[in-house]
This record gives structure tokens, C-alpha cells and sequence, in this order.
């Protein structure tokens, strides 16, 4: 799936810079962790319409970097997150965030354990796990390492399992899910229909190679496709090339400056 660049210029080049050798970027990643620095587009959910005190699910929390931006953003009266990655999960409830809560497994169609497949950097007798390019498919992570790593030397990689539930029933009411979760998002959409059909929640989701799908999917339920344009603070309807991030919004969602 092509991606239009949303974060061009300065940002896009040191993001290349950093992601050129697993080291480097082990360490700027395991640094903003400790930041409240976020991807530019997600300025967004301040701009929406929604309820004063928001829940949010947070699917492919990682290590809360998006769930401590939204805290920071937004005023929030639960954010209920899922990661299946057990590292990440031991990070995320350490996180001093009021009403955050961590299940320890992923969100999917079908509740069933899926193989996993991450790089492990070796630097000298340090074994370090790059667990932010988890991948369900070792062709696509392997890919995405060609792409990414100009130096390769040392890389290995790591195969787990882990478990994926579908979310049958949830006595929250939702207002917005962010899904990033490396190509498996439409198990993830699919898994949570009943609460997106129930809630109408807005969505933030990460384009993958499945996103055409997850666009039919989500028409079903009256949501449109929308970017925000950081720049300006505005969204606009995605009409070709798609962000990094996609946001799948219902008209209620949306204040009058949308284009």
C-alpha cells in the first residue's frame, strides 16, 4: 500500500536517519518513552466532537506512547488497552495514567493464538529486542527490514505466540479506538464490530495492505475516510493517496471547519 508522507521534510529525514541501524533506534525509541512525543497526525483527536470525558481502546498499545499522548490531549475517563506483546504489557501498567487498563492479549477475529515475529539486535552479549516491528507474517517483517535497516549485521529473528480475543461485549461505551497493530488490523476492526456498530466510535488506524477492506468494512456502519492535515489543523477526505494514519469518522464526529 502506497503512503502519502504526512510527516515531510526535517521530521521524515531524521526519522530515516534513526531508523537506519537497530541500535540507534533502539535507543531514540526506548528515550521517547519517556517523552510525550507522538506521531504529528494524531493532533487530530483534539479536533474532534467528542463526549467531555472520553474512553478510549487502545489496540497495539505498545509501551503507551499513544495512550500517554491521549491522556496529555484529551480528558479522559478510561483508556482500556491491549497489548499482547508481554514486555509491553509489563511497561503499561506501570504507567501513571488515572482509569488506564492493560489486557495482556490482542484483539482479532477469532479468539486463537497466532506466531509472532519481531527482530532481536545483538550487541555484543546484549540481546535487544526491537519489539515495535512485530509482525503476524516473518516475509513481511523481513521486508520491512530491507526497507529500514541500512545495517543488517546482527539481526535476528525472534518467533512467540500470543493470543487474540474477539470483543464480544464491553459495558463501556467507546468514543474513539486507535488501532495500530502491523497488518493485522482488519482481525482487529472485525473483532470489535459489535462495539464499532454499537458505539460509533472514531476510529484512528494505521494504513496497511488491508485498508481498501477496512474502508468497505467500515461504510457499512456510515463512517467516511478522513486525514488531518497537521498544518492547518483540519480534516479533509482522503480522495487518493493514503497517511500514515487514517481516521474513520461519522459526521457527528466532525466540527464545521472539515473540507
Amino acid at each position: 500500500m502506497k503512503r502519502s508522507k504526512s510527516n515531510s521534510g526535517f521530521l521524515y529525514f531524521l526519522e530515516k536517519i534513526v531508523r537506519s541501524h537497530p541500535l540507534l533506534y533502539f535507543v531514540i525509541r526506548s528515550f521517547i518513552r519517556y517523552t510525550n512525543i507522538f506521531e504529528e497526525d494524531a493532533n487530530g483527536v483534539t479536533f474532534l466532537n467528542l463526549t467531555e470525558k472520553v474512553n478510549i481502546i487502545d489496540v497495539g498499545a505498545s509501551d503507551g506512547i499513544a495512550s500517554k499522548f491521549f491522556n496529555r490531549k484529551l480528558k479522559i475517563n478510561k483508556i482500556i488497552c491491549f497489548e499482547p506483546n508481554k514486555p509491553y504489557a509489563r511497561i503499561l501498567k506501570k504507567l501513571n495514567i488515572k482509569n488506564l487498563t492493560v489486557n495482556a492479549y490482542g484483539i482479532g477475529q477469532f479468539n486463537k493464538y497466532y506466531e509472532i515475529f519481531f527482530p532481536r539486535y545483538k550487541f555484543f552479549s546484549k540481546n535487544l529486542d526491537l519489539i515495535t516491528y512485530t509482525y503476524y507474517n516473518k516475509q513481511t517483517l523481513l521486508k520491512q527490514i530491507n526497507l529500514d535497516f541500512k545495517f543488517k549485521k546482527n539481526i535476528s529473528i525472534v518467533k512467540e505466540k500470543i493470543y487474540l480475543k474477539k470483543i464480544k461485549k464491553m459495558k463501556t461505551k467507546i468514543d474513539l479506538i486507535k488501532i495500530d497493530v502491523n497488518g493485522h488490523e482488519l482481525s482487529v476492526v472485525k473483532g470489535l464490530s459489535k462495539i464499532i456498530k454499537r458505539d460509533k466510535p472514531a476510529l484512528i488506524i494505521e494504513t496497511g495492505d488491508d485498508i481498501k477492506i477496512i474502508e468497505k468494512h467500515l461504510k457499512k456502519y456510515g463512517f467516511e475516510k478522513y486525514l488531518f492535515f497537521n498544518e492547518y489543523n483540519k480534516f479533509l477526505k482522503i480522495k487518493k493517496n493514503y497517511p500514515l494514519n487514517v481516521y474513520f469518522l461519522q459526521k457527528n464526529h466532525l466540527k464545521p471547519h472539515v473540507t
